[in-house]
């Protein structure tokens, strides 16, 4: 007797994935970034104990997608992985939740900034801005004609989400969002970068740059920077101005030519939710130095698996504890 193949196959072949949006909308993110700043204040926390913060499940796949929401509006870092894997808010998220002036331009600012944090509502405001289309018409966009489609199931979750987002934003106030606002302990004025000057990059609490890097070009909405040697956008607000290395200083004082700085080499992978792997070296190696390297990418596989096998034994155990 022929066997009947099963009509699910081809849809779950079909199945689109869709683009890495945030679970919540920035105001309730926000609402739980203040449940977590009362248990924990500035302090990091177990994953699983902030899940519990929130009311959910210890692994539960809630507590799971909280964390990453609130990393992809930049309210919260993450730092190991595993049972090990914890959380903190960030200087952002403090800000915002302890900023308690009426009127505050700068926490408006901040809160406009988280708004346009995830990758996918850049995307839609720099395409849109205020004029979104109708929401039909929105839809048809995402599920047919947007470089990564949505899947039908999530589409109107999402549309939900973002409207609500930058709503409470008041982005629809505006269509420009300022440079980053960065903490300079209050007096002076916020450093503007401009091409040509010298910088050093901070990101996490961990300079980026073995030395001071020149300013080529800023990105047009002056939220990002583009240093000699790389072709990744920096946030201005991560970036401090600092004097010129003695290498790129000549004689007569002017800037010697990009092969004379450039001995650094670096490669960016972008990841999903806008997050980034950065792998720099330098341009000069030994024989030695390039087997040493060799043997390290080998150990740095061996982790990353590692890192994704426990994140998906993590998952399982969320959803076992669900059902």
């Amino acid at each position: 007797m022929a066997e009947l193949s099963s009509p699910v196959e081809p849809e779950k072949r079909m199945r689109t994935r869709s683009p890495a949006y945030p679970f919540i909308n920035l105001e309730t993110a926000i609402a739980r970034a203040k449940l977590f700043y009362d248990k924990e204040t500035r302090n990091a926390a177990n994953v699983n104990v902030a899940a519990k913060h929130w009311g959910f499940v210890e692994g539960s796949s809630n507590g799971a997608q909280t964390v990453a929401a609130l990393i992809n509006y930049g309210l919260m870092d993450d730092e190991g992985m595993g049972e090990k894997r914890k959380v903190r808010l960030t200087q952002s998220a403090l800000r915002i939740l302890l900023d308690l002036r009426p009127d505050s331009k700068e926490r408006a600012e901040l809160i406009r900034q988280a708004a346009l944090a995830p990758k996918i509502h850049q995307q839609l405001w720099e395409k849109w801005h205020r004029d979104l289309p109708s929401d039909a018409q929105l839809r048809h966009t995402l599920l047919f004609e947007w470089p990564t489609r949505f899947n039908e199931n999530a589409v109107d979750t999402f549309i939900r989400e973002y409207k609500d987002t930058i709503a409470f934003a008041n982005l629809y106030e505006s269509d420009t969002v300022a440079p980053e606002v960065k903490d300079n302990g209050g007096g002076e004025d916020e450093y503007v970068p401009k091409v040509g000057d010298y910088v050093q990059w901070e990101t996490r609490g961990m300079l980026q740059f073995q030395e001071p890097k020149r300013i080529r070009e800023i990105s047009s909405d002056g939220a990002f920077a583009f240093v000699d040697g790389s072709y990744t956008g920096v946030p201005v607000g991560e970036l401090t101005k600092e004097k010129a290395p003695l290498a790129a200083i000549t004689p007569n004082h002017q800037i010697p030519p990009p092969s004379l700085k450039m001995h650094i080499q670096e490669f960016v992978v972008p990841l999903s939710g806008g997050s980034r792997a950065v792998f720099q070296w330098p341009s000069s190696l030994s024989k030695e130095d390039v087997d040493d390297l060799k043997d390290s990418l080998r150990i740095l596989e061996r982790k990353i698996s590692r890192s994704t096998d426990e994140r998906a034994d993590l998952t399982s155990s969320g959803s076992l504890a669900q059902s």
